[in-house]
């Protein structure tokens, strides 16, 4: 409908200019349309590689089939649509992502006791890694990337040692769990533009409050699996453990409470927060950056609405909705971002901004003032275009 109503102005416009044209208005004309389009030549656009003015651009702009479409030097027709709004190209790297087949790797760490000067063992524990390790540190046990899911199997040289080093493994920690639910809300759009990077910071250190309490259900369900054997439950949920052995929570296969997942998100929270934030700062002000690099300025805008949806996701765990319970708590970790990461974001902000394009404005255009406005500035633009081609400006290429 929209269309329609511009198409109709344009012409209007366009045929009431002609009829009046005549000598005496012509100075009037030439004045009004250099003066309304006095940049025209001076601004330009890089369009799948090719570099056309503002002029051009609009001289070679149309309307059809309910969208404006722009015809490129080389004759290609491209939607103007889709290269001014950037969830298009967001969309097609997170369409590529979700198209990837998820690869897992397992990477044997040896580990023994060390010998002392007189070649008898001690109770120092040697951790060996192979040249070909995957993650290449210590003490992590696991890493979601990409496509790829890494872990770590810690095998001993003696039983005794085996059953110290065990709860390093899967069997016990449950990294695998952990690291899917990385790769779960990775699918969800985790790694998405569309939000601002103190907000993208704060998806980001949910992210991994999403993967520790996957890890903790696991454990739960490895518990219960067991004959309710105590060492299932390691010392990363320490919290829950003592809230099983007083009987302040009962677990159940494939029962919650809302008591109990009130606890488990809550006490999730808290240790994260309290044992790994800080440890956490650097890599999730990284990650936030480096989601947002490849967006414009339009890309980096809050929007809760986006937030909310996306949390949603991330924190429906195993059919649970842990999220009315964490999103109460979200603002704490808003408040605790750094102030030198603050400075850090407001600074790449401000560069955006400066290195908008003239595609970047009109998209911002359609979403601050809506498809009406957009649609109007370019039906008036076009007849611009074309009065200072028929007045005999705008002719260089």
């Amino acid at each position: 409908m929209a269309g329609k109503k511009t198409r109709k102005i344009l012409a209007g416009t366009t045929l009431g200019l002609t009829l009046a044209a005549g000598v005496s208005l012509y100075p009037l004309m030439r004045y009004t349309v250099d003066t309304c389009a006095a940049d025209f030549d001076k601004t330009t656009a890089v369009i799948e590689g090719d570099t056309v003015s503002q002029q051009q651009f609009y001289e070679n702009l149309g309307y059809g089939d309910g969208k404006w479409k722009l015809t490129l030097k080389n004759g290609k027709v491209v939607d103007v649509g889709e290269i001014t709004d950037f969830r298009v190209k967001d969309r097609k790297r997170h369409q590529m992502m979700q198209n990837l087949k998820l690869k897992t790797t397992v990477d044997t760490v040896r580990v023994r006791y060390a010998k002392n000067r007189e070649k008898q063992y001690s109770s120092t524990i040697v951790y060996g890694m192979g040249a070909r390790d995957s993650l290449g540190y210590l003490p992590s046990f696991g890493l979601y990337s990409w496509d790829q899911l890494k872990m770590r199997y810690f095998k001993a040289d003696n039983e005794k040692l085996q059953r110290i080093v065990d709860k390093f493994n899967d069997k016990y920690n449950c990294t695998r769990r952990h690291e899917y639910q990385h790769y779960l809300n990775a699918l969800s759009g985790i790694a998405r533009g569309g939000q601002s990077y103190e907000t993208k910071f704060v998806e980001c250190c949910l992210d991994e409050v999403s993967a520790n309490i996957a890890q903790l259900l696991e454990q739960r369900k490895n518990y219960l699996e067991n004959g309710k054997d105590a060492s299932y439950i390691t010392w990363r949920f320490k919290f829950y453990a003592d809230s099983v052995k007083s009987g302040k929570v009962k677990p159940q296969a494939g029962v919650y409470t809302k008591e109990e997942i009130m606890l488990i998100a809550d006490g999730v929270f808290d240790v994260w927060m309290k044992e790994k934030f800080d440890l956490y700062v650097k890599s999730s002000s990284g990650r936030a950056i480096n989601i947002l690099r490849k967006t414009n300025y339009n890309g980096i805008q809050p929007n809760e609405t986006r937030h909310r949806e996306l949390m949603t996701k991330c924190f429906t765990i195993n059919g649970i909705d842990f999220y009315p319970y964490i999103a109460a708590r979200e603002d704490e970790v808003r408040a605790k971002i750094p102030n030198e990461t603050l400075k850090v974001f407001r600074y790449l902000k401000k560069e955006k901004f400066k290195k908008m394009t003239y595609l970047d404005k009109l998209e911002h255009q359609r979403i601050e003032k809506g498809e009406r406005e957009y649609n109007l500035t370019l039906a008036k633009n076009i007849m611009l275009a074309k009065m200072r081609r028929i007045l005999g400006r705008g002719n260089e290429r």
